[in-house]
């Protein structure tokens, strides 16, 4: 990926925010330039199309907020302690920058275009992947349990998660997602662990 300009990336948290507050259908060159306080031109110098904006911010979250944060993971942990240190990053990141939410979660928003679709697919695949994988590690080291099928509990875990941030985002970010979560892994601890 490209490295992007400061310019380009308060364009992107802008849209960002904006697709937040009101939907994608309120990201336009327009909303933007007002959030921005540019003018539409100035927009353009950065990127050619509301479409690249979106591809850009996709590639963005592509590169730089993988699920599985390798400086989040320690050395000597259990499998499901690194599940649990996996999600709780992932807690605190959206707690960081909660619109993101309202980007990642909601990938209804990009299925009329087939480009962005395929992205979010992309992303959610490796994602897939890599806590799938880390479910199986848990399944090797004896701390998450092998009676279901590593796939099915990435399912079980990931599903859950994205309940909770869906309720989180849909209040208006009325409650702690950090302190929700906490709860959410205690019990999805006592379901997976052995």
């Amino acid at each position: 990926m490209q490295n992007l300009s400061s310019r380009q990336i308060q364009i992107i948290d802008a849209s960002i925010r904006i697709i937040s507050d009101g939907g994608i259908q309120d990201l336009t060159m327009k909303n933007l330039s007002g959030a921005l306080g540019i003018s539409e031109p100035a927009i353009y110098r950065h990127f050619r199309s509301k479409q690249e904006i979106l591809m850009t911010m996709l590639e963005s979250f592509k590169h730089r907020n993988r699920l599985i944060d390798k400086n989040t993971v320690a050395e000597g942990q259990s499998g499901l302690q690194h599940i649990r240190e996996i999600v709780m990053s992932v807690f605190r990141k959206l707690m960081e920058t909660p619109a993101v939410s309202a980007v990642i979660f909601s990938e209804e928003i990009f299925q009329n275009e087939s480009e962005l679709a395929e992205m979010i697919l992309e992303i959610q695949d490796a994602n897939l992947r890599e806590f799938t994988g880390q479910i199986r590690e848990g399944q090797m080291d004896g701390s998450i349990r092998k009676d279901i099928e590593a796939g099915e509990l990435t399912i079980i875990i990931m599903g859950s998660i994205r309940h909770l941030v869906t309720n989180w985002r849909m209040s208006g970010f009325s409650f702690n997602l950090i302190d929700s979560g906490e709860k959410l892994l205690g019990s999805l601890e006592i379901l997976v662990g052995t």
